[in-house]
């Protein structure tokens, strides 16, 4: 009996080490070119980029646009972007971005009414130190997801055509890391326990559809960016644990969310200025939270092996209560010619993204505030007769705007730096902050 009761509680160590083992060390949303844009010149004209972007850039802002490159060429670049986020009188820690880009284009050599019509873009924005990284922090831990929505390999692929005068659009994708897995724990012939880990690295994919019309000097440009969900599930079976039934747990959550979004813009494309003029719409009320069920459902019925139709008792998170937000944006452009063959380009841009994020009233301290991003840049462009070489740099800071959570008299308000306390208050969470990024890219004709 004495063994029997043993081996149960070394199986229970055993669970819930693997448990703690595996869980990824809160929630992350979006991915990094949703925050910071994607390339340096788009990242420098506020991520504009559904009516005026070039290049490998368009395979995220506008796969049509591709269409417009009739060159062969590789881009290579570094982005880096470091966090100053702070809750009450507390500046909490996160690690700095660093991160390579790659870029490229190829024209399709097709023949006949479809030549010169047809382009293939590539884009990849890679962290150096982590695949993917998803953080599920106790609710009441301060945090800002922002600061891990950039830590994650995006991977895009288009292509773009033009049909017609002034009638161009394109298709591709975006992909992000998932995990899925398995943890197996029992106890062997000699009543030793033990575990069996197994775990897969997969993508998931999400649509770009794109189309854009010129009309003169002017061009008008739509983007749709569908729903793109990284998730990490890893089930933990427990197996000959002293007779205990343990139902299967899963570690599960959300590590990136890019959510469902129409980006519509006008911009004036032709001469040494070129203006952009946009928004975003991010269709944020369908984010689940960062956080899934442990325990769930079976989904075949044990006393008839039909499939599962009825009702059980497994809990489920609670709405996040995120809401959908508008982004408007401006970028500019202006060239000018320094010698022949060699162009210089000076860029600005700036946007407003409202939080879609609720006010953290509860125990919970997620923060999240609504961003002000300013941005600025150059670029060099070459030509013939000089070497076929492009630069392009940029500068960008998010300032995240003053927000207040007044925190319920039941809530408290813990280690945040909380004050202004009042009637029927726990004290108020005064958050604030700022990312500044920046970058550079060299592309090559080739």
């Amino acid at each position: 009996m004495l063994r029997g009761v043993r081996r149960m509680w070394r199986g229970f160590a055993a669970l819930l080490a693997a448990g703690l083992a595996l869980a990824p060390p809160g929630a992350a949303l979006a991915s990094p070119v949703d925050v910071l844009g994607f390339g340096a010149r788009a990242s420098a004209m506020g991520a504009t980029g559904a009516a005026v972007a070039e290049g490998y850039e368009a395979v995220h802002a506008n796969p049509a646009l591709l269409s417009l490159s009739r060159e062969r060429r590789l881009t290579l670049g570094l982005t880096g972007a470091i966090f100053d986020l702070r809750a009450g009188d507390r500046r909490l820690s996160y690690a700095p971005l660093r991160g390579s880009v790659i870029g490229a284009t190829a024209p399709v050599p097709f023949g006949g009414a479809l030549a010169d019509r047809v382009t293939i873009g590539l884009g990849f924005f890679a962290p150096f130190d982590v695949v993917v990284r998803g953080r599920i922090l106790y609710p009441e831990t301060p945090q800002f997801p922002i600061a891990d929505r950039t830590q994650s390999v995006a991977v895009q692929a288009a292509i773009g055509a033009a049909i017609g005068p002034g009638v161009r659009v394109g298709g591709g994708f975006a992909a992000l890391a998932a995990l899925s897995g398995s943890v197996t724990v029992a106890t062997d012939a000699t009543g030793r326990v033990g575990t069996l880990v197994e775990d897969t690295l997969v993508a998931s994919y999400a649509p770009i559809v794109g189309a854009s019309y010129d009309l003169g000097a002017y061009r008008l440009g739509a983007t749709f960016r569908g729903e793109l969900v990284g998730r990490f599930d890893v089930v933990i079976r427990a197996d000959d644990l002293g007779g205990i039934a343990v139902p299967p747990l899963h570690i599960a959550g959300i590590a990136q969310y890019d959510p469902a979004q129409i980006a519509l813009e006008a911009a004036r494309v032709e001469g040494p200025w070129k203006v952009a003029i946009g928004a975003t719409y991010k269709r944020w009320s369908d984010y689940p939270g960062p956080v899934e069920a442990t325990v769930r459902c079976p989904e075949v019925d044990p006393g008839t092996g039909e499939p599962f139709t009825g009702s059980c008792a497994a809990p489920s998170p609670a709405d996040p209560g995120y809401v959908d937000t508008l982004v408007p944006r401006v970028g500019v452009e202006r060239s000018l010619a320094l010698r022949p063959g060699a162009t210089a380009h000076a860029r600005g841009g700036a946007f407003f993204e409202a939080s879609p994020a609720p006010e953290q009233t509860g125990a919970s301290n997620a923060y999240d505030n609504a961003r002000l991003g300013l941005s600025l840049g150059y670029g060099l462009s070459l030509a013939a007769p000089l070497p076929r070489i492009s630069l392009d740099l940029f500068a960008e800071v998010q300032l995240l705007l003053p927000r207040a959570h007044r925190k319920r008299g039941d809530a408290g308000a813990g280690d945040t730096g909380a004050g202004d306390v009042g009637a029927g208050d726990a004290g108020v969470v005064r958050t604030r902050g700022a990312l500044v990024a920046g970058g550079t890219t060299v592309g090559v004709v080739f």
